[in-house]
């Protein structure tokens, strides 16, 4: 087996276990003979409104106070542009982009690279979506001589196995945020949250779902399934939606479906159903799974609100304004229903772009609209 071949191999034992990139990007940085390698995404969207690069990054050993700093100077790294608009599995080196005298009086050398004694930096791109990148970066001390060409084809070589690998990890990832979801935001959420499983088996309930559970009167557990309380009409389309869901039925898809739910005397509530399924962070919790909220007339927050907290994980400002945006109120509109400033306004629409993996109102009206069902609560 070649030097490369072994490199392969622990980055694809990093895509089993997400801990063992320390090591493998050790193994990187001495085939390289660099200083450091990192690799990571990092999200220049915010750039957009005023608002630092967000980055995560995994590292061999090297300063994590410096690495913390990184990501503020993303966006002051001379010849970036070419860096982001060069395509995937290309190397860029840094003394390539400009004489290393202007280098070197270049705010991120003085700020970032020269306190740190490094000279070049080599980074790769393995993911370019819109204005998110994913890099392969390997920086060299000062004293040795620029990053070459041999140098540069291992990157390259290493790029899409490191894509391959981050992409099974974003997997493992999303499903420990799922974990997180399940028993931290779900809690936090004022409607009734369900979580089931094949045969509408009861898989999760928040705290507001198992006192509707213990409650009787609008929802049950018959053998272990969510059910409707009451026979009839409702309860057979409650169980309808919630195997279509299960099953990633296309007729359904993401926008859910409202089913009114009748208790005793006057109690009334709306079943909202969503599939678990697809490729974003419900996907992560596997085929089979669907959420149900119950909304019970008279419910302080909307459900359209907790519908989007719950699944881009927003706070609950940000759902506020991506229903807003939905609704078509502009910005100026919701700086006078929110009783916030027009740069608040802005930056919570900068969240939500980020989370809902959109980058406009107008696409963000349209992912909202496509997973709010238009239910009335009679």
């Amino acid at each position: 087996m070649s030097n490369h071949d072994a490199l392969v191999g622990q980055i694809y034992d990093c895509a089993a276990n997400p801990d063992l990139w320390p090591n493998a990007l050790t193994a990187i940085r001495d085939a390289l003979g660099s200083s450091y390698v990192l690799v990571g995404y990092a999200d220049f969207s915010p750039l957009m409104f005023g608002q630092p690069v967000s980055a995560v990054s995994r590292y061999s050993a090297w300063d994590e106070g410096w690495m913390a700093r990184l990501p503020g100077l993303l966006d002051k790294v001379p010849g970036g542009d070419a860096l982001t608009h060069g395509g995937i599995d290309r190397a860029w080196t840094q003394l390539r982009q400009m004489p290393e005298e202007d280098l070197r009086r270049s705010e991120f050398y003085q700020a970032w690279a020269g306190p740190q004694k490094l000279r070049d930096c080599m980074n790769v791109l393995y993911l370019s979506r819109q204005r998110i990148f994913g890099m392969l970066s390997a920086a060299t001390p000062d004293g040795k001589p620029p990053i070459d060409e041999a140098q540069c084809r291992l990157g390259e070589f290493l790029s899409p196995h490191i894509r391959r690998a981050m992409a099974i990890n974003d997997m493992v990832d999303k499903g420990r945020l799922a974990l997180a979801l399940y028993r931290k935001v779900l809690d936090s959420l004022s409607v009734a949250v369900f979580v089931t499983g094949i045969g509408r088996r009861l898989v999760f309930a928040n705290a507001a779902g198992e006192a509707l559970l213990s409650d009787g009167k609008l929802v049950r557990l018959a053998s272990g399934a969510l059910s409707a309380a009451r026979g009839g009409i409702s309860a057979t389309a409650l169980d309808e939606a919630i195997d279509r869901a299960s099953k990633g039925n296309e007729a359904l898809g993401i926008k859910g479906i409202g089913v009114p739910l009748a208790g005793d005397g006057d109690e009334r509530a709306a079943a909202y159903v969503l599939p678990i399924a697809g490729g974003d962070l419900r996907g992560a919790m596997g085929q089979g799974h669907a959420a149900v909220f119950i909304s019970r007339r008279g419910e302080q927050q909307p459900v359209e609100v907790e519908i989007l907290r719950t699944i881009f994980d927003l706070t609950q400002m940000q759902a506020r304004v991506a229903a807003l945006v939905a609704s078509g109120e502009s910005p100026a509109r919701m700086t006078e229903i929110l009783g916030v400033s027009i740069n608040t306004v802005r930056t919570h629409l900068a969240q939500c772009y980020s989370r809902c993996g959109v980058s406009d109102q107008t696409a963000l009206a349209a992912t909202v609209n496509a997973l709010i069902p238009p239910v009335i609560i009679n």
